[in-house]
């Protein structure tokens, strides 16, 4: 078995029109598994030192591939991915991905952390998802450049014990948002306030180029030790009401 899934969302975490699915690595392959993954891929998968590493990486990109033919109804190893120029310095090493081919107007975002993966794709809507896993971070020192003020106090009212794993939560909040608009590695983060003490948050964002400036952020279940979270345009929500 490559991957076992843990989709257990609650019915309204997931924005309309949004297909999500998330899993965990068993750290093996399944027979014809590498044959699914295009030569870069296979290329990234052969330069892992570490074997378990690697069959993380290929049954993680394996799931994509599936979930996103199943969505669009071709074969897995058919998809062909390229990226979209960076919203902020205009390169495209990490901008935001696309399927190249077959053409189509699906958007999809993808993350993963350790054995843990987690993709989203939605028919012409765009959408950023991030998975990070909780580990040991010094928020006094980080939070001035990642964190709003807002954020900061939100922080600073978390019991101690707890602020490092809230961090990672915020964190991970910005990445999903960050990706939906395509900015990525470029964005200032300390300028996007998630608002944290909501489980869904309004979020405003701009920038150049993307026709949306408010984006909706939900916190997704990801394990005990992993945080994960959902962007979408704010105009893409009509299933709930956010303030």
């Amino acid at each position: 078995m490559t991957s076992e899934a843990f989709d257990a969302f609650a019915p309204n975490a997931i924005p309309d029109g949004v297909l999500v699915r998330s899993g965990r690595s068993t750290g093996r392959l399944a027979p014809g598994d590498l044959d699914i993954l295009s030569a870069e891929e296979r290329g990234r998968f052969a330069a892992f030192r570490d074997p378990v590493r690697a069959a993380r990486f290929a049954a993680a990109h394996v799931e994509l591939r599936r979930f996103l033919g199943q969505a669009l109804g071709c074969a897995p190893a058919a998809l062909r991915f390229d990226r979209h120029p960076c919203a902020g310095c205009g390169r495209a090493g990490h901008g935001r991905p696309y399927v190249r081919a077959p053409r189509t107007d699906w958007e999809f975002s993808f993350s993963r952390s350790g054995p843990y993966w987690l993709c989203a794709a939605a028919e012409a809507v765009r959408v950023g998802v991030d998975l990070e896993r909780e580990r040991a971070v010094d928020p006094s020192s980080l939070s001035p450049a990642i964190l709003s003020a807002d954020e900061r106090r939100h922080l600073d009212s978390v019991p101690p014990e707890f602020r490092a794993a809230e961090f990672i939560r915020c964190w991970t909040r910005k990445e999903a948002v960050v990706k939906a608009s395509g900015i990525g590695i470029e964005a200032a983060l300390g300028e996007i306030d998630v608002r944290p003490g909501q489980l869904r948050a309004k979020v405003l964002h701009t920038v150049p180029g993307c026709e949306f400036d408010n984006w909706v952020v939900t916190d997704l279940p990801a394990g005990t030790d992993h945080f994960s979270a959902i962007a979408v345009p704010a105009l893409a929500q009509r299933k709930y009401h956010v303030p």
